[in-house]
């Protein structure tokens, strides 16, 4: 007979204390490195490298496939997929990939099956609710002009600019009143301009992304730990941008 809700989530309390498995998860493995040095965003990837079962490899669901020869001209951009080699990117590749070009391409990487079952409750059946999802968010996206894009870019931009020019005035201005309104123009800007080149890191290589770094944080860990991790294991065990603030909250 199966347990009782309260018996079940009491025995994943406990398998989670052990560290044998997630409490989000209970049949998941408790991932490994999580709870060492500083939970940086790599030391994240050479844990999740260990428990994927990728040999080495890229693991698309339970096959192998060697993507190195397609590095150099991978639409999304060479660092997406250099930062995954090694691990399990079935997550990532079936939400960033609406259209159905990418998985017509990847059979022709296929090297073979992985020998390990995916550490991953998420199955992507072809009927399945995502998959469904996935089909009808292609077709509106469609109908979105394209212009729109543009007005996203130039308001990014323009953030950028007043950044700029704030900065250049506060340190310039000898009039007390005018600095310190030039610097708190500045400070909302760069808020504002961190804010909107986050949307950036998520596409493909660009160099408005590099806007992030403005703000003294790293677009390439911010990639890591928010776009491969948060996003695609938001408030479990994989989230880094949860464990990051243990012991302080947890």
């Amino acid at each position: 007979m199966a347990p009782k809700e309260t018996d079940y989530l009491e025995i994943a309390h406990q398998r989670a204390i052990e560290k044998k498995t997630h409490v989000s998860f209970p049949q998941l493995k408790y991932p490994s490195l999580r709870d060492k040095g500083l939970r940086d965003p790599f030391q994240w990837l050479q844990g999740k490298s260990m428990d994927d079962g990728a040999e080495g490899l890229w693991r698309v669901h339970d096959g192998l496939y060697d993507l190195e020869e397609f590095m150099e001209t991978h639409p999304g951009g060479y660092e997406w997929l250099e930062l995954t080699k090694g691990t399990d990117i079935t997550e990532a590749f079936e939400s960033h990939h609406i259209r159905p070009i990418a998985e017509k391409m990847l059979p022709q990487f296929y090297v073979r099956d992985a020998k390990t079952p995916r550490n991953s409750p998420f199955t992507f059946k072809e009927d399945g609710f995502y998959r469904t999802l996935k089909t009808l968010v292609n077709e509106e996206i469609k109908k979105v002009p394209k212009d729109k894009l543009k007005n996203t870019d130039m308001v990014t931009d323009g953030l950028f600019v007043t950044l700029v020019v704030a900065s250049i005035l506060s340190c310039w201005t000898t009039n007390y009143w005018l600095a310190v309104g030039s610097f708190i123009v500045a400070s909302v800007s760069l808020a504002w301009l961190t804010v909107a080149a986050h949307n950036y890191i998520h596409r493909r290589t660009n160099w408005r992304m590099y806007y992030f770094n403005l703000s003294l944080w790293s677009f390439r860990d911010f990639r890591i730990s928010h776009s491969l991790s948060h996003h695609l294991y938001p408030n479990t065990l994989m989230d880094l941008e949860i464990s990051a603030f243990e012991p302080l909250i947890s």
